[in-house]
């Protein structure tokens, strides 16, 4: 399986690849000083024959660090069949490696279109919902609260159908595969997405991962703003149901110069005191059900503004407010060229030791990313 890497190294030569190259550096500090280095590049590629059209991406990343990055590890972090090793190199892993090559087969899939319905089999991303911080729907591969490299979803071994059934509207089903395609670690869905009274209406039905869940989500804009509520209750084959909630609103001013948004975020399956972390997060809404925050209740935050047309300037922050801890991180993206911008940022917790965010340490972080 390693060898998959140099397979399509050597199919690359000869094709024209567009793709993203990323050379980056993370330096965290809490008790002591880590840091890791990395440069990954991503191969991507789509084609159309007449009603078919293909996609790959393949991404190599080699990295170093004290330690190093080691790659992905537990099986339901995503839902795939099969993967070659995330490690080219090296082999076995003890804890404090400071060099490793990655690798991560991304998107893989083939769709056809027989008459107006859109089948997409194969690996590909999948995401819906309309929340700034946590999407109670988007249940395949969300990304984490405060994820730094958000430019592509990651790729999950599917099969997709979507036929429009109006302007902005369609319906969906489809089925996501687990490790091996053993069922209990699947997962399947209907949705639908409505246009109507100006509002974006969407209802989703899924089982996955031995979850059902029903959830719904509403956007549309009122007056100079934009605003949103979604939520979704999920019953595990074992355990209680629990329910969770995103409603924000957001804003541009004078010229979209200025940007911000404000959402409260409400997980019913979280703890009220930090005592009870530890105990919840042994439940399956946080084992098999993709819930990762550890309090009830959230206030996220966000502001953008545009200093100049070439640069802007970021800020978000999580506040707990349960046990008043607090996540924040600021940034900054500078445009070099129409190919290629540069990123750099810092994150860190505030709070008491036992609380949810409290020891998070700070990150600083810098990318640089060039288009091809």
């Amino acid at each position: 399986m390693k060898w998959v890497a140099l397979l399509i190294v050597s199919v690359s030569l000869g094709y024209a690849f567009t793709g993203v190259f990323k050379p980056g550096l993370n330096l965290a500090h809490n008790d002591s000083t880590t840091w890791n280095g990395y440069m990954s590049l991503r191969l991507m590629d789509s084609r159309r024959f007449k009603q078919i059209r293909t996609e790959i991406a393949w991404v190599i990343s080699p990295t170093a660090g004290n330690p190093a990055l080691k790659g992905p590890e537990n099986e339901l972090s995503l839902f795939r069949i099969a993967d070659p090793d995330a490690r080219i190199w090296p082999a076995e892993w003890n804890g404090n490696e400071s060099f490793s090559i990655l690798q991560n087969i991304d998107r893989l899939s083939l769709q056809a279109r027989p008459a107006r319905i859109r089948i997409t089999v194969g690996r590909q991303a999948i995401f819906w919902g309309v929340s700034k911080s946590v999407s109670p729907t988007d249940f395949i591969a969300p990304f984490p609260y405060g994820a730094i490299n958000t430019d592509y979803r990651a790729g999950v071994d599917a099969i997709r159908a979507v036929y429009p059934i109006g302007v902005m509207s369609e319906i969906e089903s489809g089925f996501v595969s687990g490790d091996n395609a053993e069922i209990e670690k699947s997962g399947y869905w209907l949705r639908t997405r409505l246009y109507a009274l100006n509002t974006d209406i969407s209802i989703l039905a899924a089982e996955f991962r031995e979850n059902t869940l029903v959830g719904t989500s509403l956007n549309r804009a009122i007056g100079g703003s934009v605003g949103w509520i979604e939520s979704a209750v999920t019953k595990p084959n074992e355990g209680s149901t629990y329910w969770r909630l995103s409603t924000g609103l957001e804003r541009s001013f004078h010229n979209s110069i200025l940007y911000g948004f404000l959402e409260y975020h409400y997980n019913s399956p979280g703890a009220s005191s930090g005592e009870n972390y530890a105990i919840n997060s042994t439940t399956p809404a946080y084992t098999t059900g993709g819930v990762y925050l550890m309090a009830k209740h959230y206030l996220a935050t966000g502001i953008s503004i545009t200093a100049t047309p070439l640069l802007t300037l970021n800020g978000n922050g999580l506040l707990n407010l349960n046990d008043l801890s607090a996540r924040l991180s600021a940034s900054g993206d500078y445009s070099l060229s129409d190919n290629s911008a540069f990123n750099a940022g810092i994150s860190c917790g505030l709070g008491s030791d036992e609380t949810e965010f409290g020891n998070l340490p700070t990150v600083f972080h810098s990318i640089l990313s060039m288009y091809f």
